[in-house]
């Protein structure tokens, strides 16, 4: 299995920031402007032993998946065979400190993105958390109405900014137009695949960081 570091779109204090080989590059913008050139078409999904803390982010996941169905070899927790049946993967299996009852397993989306103003940089991968999958369904099925590929499209992320954590929001934010040559090569591409997990690769360590956990989001 291939071994490689995953750029990333890091969300952390609701900031944006580029992550490349543990550095982080604070984005100095509200509004971030990217291009999905690819998207795990199941939901990627983690588990950790402790409970969250700040720190939380800069460690692997204990039992973690890329497809959504059976936890990975690397996971050094697994905690069921599959997913679908895993108690760690049922809603009230974790009490949040208001009380509201979630799944103690996190699911998230894995998409591949290019910065809207820098489409032939890196391909960034950006997790987007289980409280704003419902937005960028909606965002999805609106361009699927319109007959309109998200590949062809600049989208706006930005933060809801009515929640205290940080939740994305989607948006349309115009059609790509001389540079779509650029994008259509990355659509589909195996290094497009890698990044949303579709196609299994070992996550290399990063010295400046702890541990692999900015891979999984």
């Amino acid at each position: 299995m291939e071994t490689i570091s995953i750029p990333r779109i890091s969300l952390k204090g609701s900031m944006f920031s580029t992550v490349v080989d543990g550095a982080a590059s604070p984005i100095t913008t509200n509004v971030l402007e990217v291009v999905i050139v690819g998207a795990n078409p199941r939901l990627s999904k983690a588990w950790y032993a402790e409970e969250w803390t700040p720190d939380t982010d800069n460690t692997t996941p204990d039992c973690f998946t890329f497809d959504g169905l059976k936890p990975s070899p690397d996971s050094e927790q697994p905690q069921n065979d599959m997913c679908v049946t895993c108690p760690k993967n049922s809603w009230g299996s974790r009490v949040t400190p208001q009380g509201t009852k979630v799944k103690a397993c996190t699911d998230k989306k894995r998409l591949a993105v290019v910065l809207a103003d820098k489409l032939e940089g890196e391909v960034y991968l950006l997790e987007v958390t289980a409280t704003a999958l419902t937005g960028l369904n909606k965002y999805q099925k609106e361009l699927t109405m319109r007959g309109i590929a998200p590949e062809i499209v600049k989208t706006a992320i930005s933060f809801d900014t009515e929640v205290t954590f940080p939740r994305l929001k989607f948006g349309f934010s115009g059609f790509l137009r001389e540079a779509q040559p650029v994008v259509d090569k990355l659509f589909g591409s195996e290094q497009v695949k890698q990044i949303t997990g579709e196609v299994p690769v070992r996550v290399s360590i990063s010295p400046k960081l702890p541990s692999v956990a900015s891979d999984f989001g």
